[in-house]
């Protein structure tokens, strides 16, 4: 029984975060196109999500391995397992970094060699993009489900031994 939950755990959160991640390569990329014509949409459908398997898959390996401690030396599982809500404050985080790499105050201006000719673009933020990026996948991949919902069952049976508590009216 514990071993199908360990393996059942380990496969919601890789596909978590690579659904996760995938999406929001995605999104990068829409966001990248300048111009719109046969050829640059084939290109668009056949090589961005070749790419965006190959860059999902290679943070979801480095987080993996980078999370191997949280994974294999109790102390650190246990707590780690002990604040269920770090992963979650921990994906908000680096939703909101990846959001905040687009404000315009923060974005950076790289020359691009368009059809012959150099212009300047904007583009996100590179050092908040690639935090948010690794701290989501990070936090997704080590995201396990149990414990928060070991949160919310407590505190469903705490309020409803309250409730029942604070119905029960004193004999006189």
């Amino acid at each position: 029984m514990r071993k199908t939950a360990f393996v059942l755990t380990l496969i919601f959160q890789l596909f978590l975060t690579f659904a996760t991640l995938f999406v929001i390569y995605i999104v990068y990329a829409l966001l990248d196109v300048d111009e719109v014509d046969l050829i640059s949409g084939l290109g668009f459908i056949v090589f961005q999500p070749l790419l965006g398997f190959g860059l999902t898959g290679l943070t979801v390996l480095i987080c993996l391995i980078a999370g191997l401690p949280l994974r294999l030396i109790t102390k650190a599982r246990q707590w780690w397992l002990t604040k269920p809500l770090l992963p979650v404050l921990g994906a908000s985080v680096g939703l909101f970094m990846l959001l905040l790499s687009f404000h315009s105050n923060l974005t950076e201006t790289k020359q691009v060699i368009l059809n012959g000719e150099t212009i300047d673009k904007e583009v996100p933020n590179t050092p908040l993009s690639i935090t948010g990026w690794f701290l989501i996948a990070f936090c997704l991949l080590h995201f396990y489900p149990q414990t928060v919902l070991s949160i919310f069952r407590r505190r469903q049976t705490s309020s409803s031994i309250t409730n029942t508590v604070a119905e029960q009216k004193p004999s006189v």
